[in-house]
């Protein structure tokens, strides 16, 4: 079942690396890259500004080090068919399920380290604690870590729903106390704590795999749930094969909706925005970069750096949204329907204004608040509605008649 496992894993990885391309694409590479720069640039400086009087520094360090320890799960790759065909093998599942197990620790694990080395400026400024107290503190969190998941792997066998209770109770408690000893007292401390949970979770660990079928429903629908969070991040930017996005009522939204007259001339306009309002793919897109812009530019007073980072999200936002056009190239009622063709692009083109409209007004309040040279604020606002312009009205309909084009 190693064997098995390895060979499953290699085709997964296989399967993944091909959205890898989408989704490091050279437009999310560019945003990171400047998001990272802005992060370090304001970070630096702020860090420059505390002392060990700022004790919200070690409060703040101390959620984002408990916090962590939740993000990762056991990657079991199990399927619905494998309940069927994998039963013969139940007894030898168990080295399967421990071969999972190894392999899902890394991720957690270079997180850690990775959240660990971002907040030591933080802790260092605000406390006693120096650098070299980095290294008790990252392996005192892979000790947590192997505990939250050793939990998760006993989760997945039949009868252990009480067992799993009282020990994520013992988690979160040992977990508190241990970061807190760290951070607060000694940092070697707190890993006695972390030792004595680990030893119970993996005693408790060993005696459920030895004694408890496997719960081959409960372990395949975590599996298809920890998929499905993976597949609806690569959704963000390419389609994946038999993943639906969510659908919204939203009756909030009707009063805007009610404005579009019904009639003829306004039927693609109708279409598009309840597309876009009723559904969470370009809604949620829109309002995830939005976001994103907006705590950047609320968090730097770099002028040049401010005006790279709107600019460059409209135009992010503008071009996430023009894979709207055939949103209804698959529904035969569409092509029956009495209207000119322009009658779509300029529907589509209107969305795309509206909300890049939108956009700006909450980009260029941000920019008049938060930079001290208002003129200078001025001309990015100024620069962000000729970018608005130029992009609905010259590069839209560009990529709209090639889109247009590709379907023929």
């Amino acid at each position: 079942m190693t064997l098995f496992y390895k060979n499953r894993l290699a085709k997964h990885q296989k399967h993944m690396m091909r959205y890898m391309k989408y989704v490091l694409n050279d437009h999310f590479l560019l945003v990171m890259i400047i998001a990272l720069g802005g992060f370090g640039l304001y970070y630096s400086d702020f860090i420059k500004t505390l002392d060990q009087d700022f004790s919200l520094g070690r409060v703040v360090v101390f959620i984002l080090l408990l916090g962590i320890l939740f993000v990762g799960k056991i990657a079991t790759l199990l399927k619905e068919p494998d309940m069927i065909f994998l039963l013969p093998k139940e007894r030898q599942m168990t080295s399967y399920m421990k071969k999972a197990f190894q392999h899902s620790v890394w991720l957690p694990f270079i997180l850690i380290v990775l959240v660990s080395g971002i907040t030591m400026p933080l802790l260092v400024a605000t406390s006693s604690l120096e650098f070299n107290d980095f290294y008790p503190i990252v392996l005192n969190l892979w000790l947590l870590k192997l505990v939250h998941l050793l939990i998760q792997l006993q989760s997945f066998y039949l009868d252990t729903k009480k067992t799993i209770q009282s020990q994520t109770v013992l988690f979160i408690v040992a977990s508190l106390l241990s970061i807190g000893l760290n951070l607060y007292f000694n940092p070697w401390s707190g890993m006695i704590v972390s030792f004595l949970c680990l030893g119970f979770s993996f005693m408790m660990t060993k005696k459920s795999l030895a004694s408890h079928p496997l719960d081959w429903e409960k372990a395949i629908n975590f599996e298809r749930k920890r998929m499905k969070k993976i597949y609806s991040f690569i959704n963000l930017f390419t389609d994946v094969p038999g993943l639906s996005s969510d659908i919204k009522r939203r009756v909030y939204m009707d009063p805007w909706l009610n404005r579009i007259k019904k009639e003829q001339g306004q039927t693609f306009t109708y279409l598009y925005a309840r597309v876009f309002l009723r559904g969470t793919e370009y809604s949620g897109l829109v309002i995830r970069l939005t976001v994103i812009g907006s705590f950047l530019l609320f968090f730097s007073n770099q002028l040049i750096l401010n005006g790279i980072i709107s600019a460059l999200f409209i135009y992010l936002i503008g071009f996430q949204l023009l894979p709207i056009y055939n949103e209804f190239d698959y529904m035969l009622m569409t092509f029956l329907y009495p209207v000119e063709k322009e009658q779509k692009v300029k529907a589509v083109e209107k969305l795309i204004k509206i909300i890049l409209s939108v956009v700006i007004t909450i980009f260029s309040v941000l920019l008049l608040v938060r930079l001290q040279d208002k003129v200078g604020a001025l001309t990015i606002v100024g620069i962000l509605i000729a970018e608005g312009i130029v992009f609905t009205k010259l590069y839209a309909p560009k990529r709209l008649k090639k889109l247009e084009k590709s379907l023929i």
